[in-house]
């Protein structure tokens, strides 16, 4: 390297001795940092020839771009890659990728993210996203070779990482790690703003595709049945367990201290295939102490909650179905007595959610709302939709009258399997859960206009709920809930603003 780039530090602390005065009072390190973090934006010039006010140096005034590429996982159709650089001189403008030895063929503008154990490593003062990233989607024949990388500069220039051999994956395990990193990447700016701007520019219909591929790989492990088979069961329980066993058990055995289970079935979908063998002896125990029906279906990988409790559904005999999450107990004997009445017919075209209680007799749930949310429609420039629960958290009222409610929570409601099935059931684009419970509720209530189907919340279901005890939480639904809330907010965007 030549003196160019200490001949321009020299050049520049001159122009401006308060930097160099930073520099001995231990602000910053050198004059090239204070130019990439602060000059540039104050309109001071980088010393050189063809310089203007606070113009970039060329990439040749400093030493080669640092870089690196950290990870290329591939699975049938998709590609993901993640590195980083510090492109602050000459900022990254395209990520190309093809087979090693040809020209790459496929080509997108980097994703960001902050990266702080770069930011650690090159002494950065200041927070910056040196992180790139891309989802791709490719050709057959780019997966059966080295995959050849190149990083585009905005001079023009070009780096060529050399050719690596991917990470193969499944397409489930491949989406599991994308939805891993996507929840927990840093950002410099709101998360969720970020997020709508990355999915409204294609990544939303690309995961969905990757999400599509995952599905078509889902296969039941094992199916079994415990206990006297009802031959018309007055209730069929349907509920998706996943990560955590000991709710089965101990859910039918609260359900037994209340009421009678023999005119009950309970179906749970199993979503972790290495519970499958204790969930069937638990099954088998709790089917034959309490007497009653119990049924597990447990698949080979996560199926997430809408397909899990749509194959759930589509078991049951019962024609009045209650949708419920393992960590919800009935609170008396009155709340299995008002599902029973339910039975009777009252649930036919209405979805009617429970009143759920914390363990301390504070309300969890009594409906849901949909609410606008200005301060991240702004920062995201499209309307952001947040599901609230109204008086979640506050002393219970007491009220004992059924009303119409904007929507019910997925923990508990129940329907008439007839209604459920018409309408299609959950929507299963929504990965994993959260939003899908709403989306079932809009699309039941849009049936009213015509046929006075309504949403319903009945104090009379009282039950306890365990928020958030009844599975496990992995990285891949943190990444999972910016996807969801996007997918949702653009669903129905226009019918909650009343367009």
């Amino acid at each position: 390297m030549t003196d160019a780039a200490p001949g321009a530090e020299r050049a520049y602390l001159k122009r401006y001795p308060d930097v160099a005065g930073a520099i001995e009072a231990g602000t910053i390190t050198s004059a090239r940092e204070h130019f990439l973090n602060y000059g540039r934006f104050e309109g001071r010039a980088w010393p050189g020839p063809s310089a203007g006010p606070a113009a970039i140096p060329p990439a040749s005034a400093f030493p080669a771009v640092p870089h690196h590429c950290d990870a290329i996982l591939l699975s049938q159709g998709f590609l993901f890659v993640e590195g980083w650089i510090d492109d602050r001189f000459d900022q990254l403008a395209g990520i190309a990728l093809g087979s090693s030895g040809d020209q790459p063929s496929l080509a997108a503008m980097p994703h960001r993210c902050r990266r702080e154990d770069v930011e650690r490593h090159l002494a950065f003062s200041s927070p910056f996203e040196a992180g790139f990233w891309q989802l791709f989607e490719i050709p057959s024949e780019i997966a059966v070779h080295p995959i050849a990388l190149r990083l585009d500069l905005a001079s023009g220039e070009s780096i060529s990482v050399p050719p690596a051999n991917p990470v193969r994956l499944p397409v489930r395990e491949h989406l599991d790690a994308f939805l891993g990193f996507y929840g927990r990447r840093s950002l410099i700016g709101n998360l969720v703003a970020r997020s709508f701007a990355e999915l409204d520019a294609g990544l939303g219909s690309m995961i969905a595709r990757m999400h599509g591929a995952a599905r078509a790989t889902y296969r039941a492990s094992s199916d079994g049945h415990y206990g006297s088979r009802p031959a018309k069961p007055l209730l069929s329980f349907v509920c998706c367990l996943y990560g955590i066993p000991d709710f089965l058990f101990l859910q039918i055995a609260r359900f037994a201290h209340h009421a009678s289970l023999e005119r009950f079935e309970f179906i749970y979908v199993n979503n972790t295939p290495a519970l499958e063998e204790v969930l069937h002896r638990d099954a088998e125990l709790a089917a034959m102490l309490f007497e009653t029906s119990v049924r597990v279906i447990s698949f080979d990988q996560n199926t997430g909650f809408s397909y899990a409790n749509n194959i759930g559904v589509a078991r049951a005999r019962a024609r009045t179905v209650v949708l419920i999450n393992p960590d919800v107990f009935p609170r008396e004997a009155a709340s299995l007595a008002a599902l029973v009445r339910l039975a009777s017919g009252k649930a036919k075209h209405a979805i009617t959610g429970g009143k759920l209680f914390y363990a301390d007799g504070t309300v969890m749930h009594e409906g849901m709302a949909f609410v606008p949310d200005p301060r991240l429609s702004a920062l995201a420039r499209s309307p952001v939709w947040t599901v609230e629960h109204p008086r979640k958290g506050f002393p219970d009222r007491g009220e004992r009258k059924t009303r119409r409610v904007p929507a019910v929570s997925g923990a508990m409601m129940a329907l008439d399997r007839a209604d459920f099935e018409r309408i299609g059931g959950f929507d299963e684009h929504f990965l994993y859960g959260h939003y899908e419970d709403a989306d079932l509720c809009l699309r039941f209530a849009e049936q009213g206009t015509e046929q006075g189907w309504k949403v319903l919340c009945d104090p009379a279901l009282a039950f306890w709920h365990y928020e958030g005890c009844g599975s496990i939480r992995r990285p891949e639904h943190e990444g999972a809930l910016p996807i969801n809330r996007w997918r949702f907010s653009c669903k129905w965007r226009d019918v909650l603003s009343g367009r």
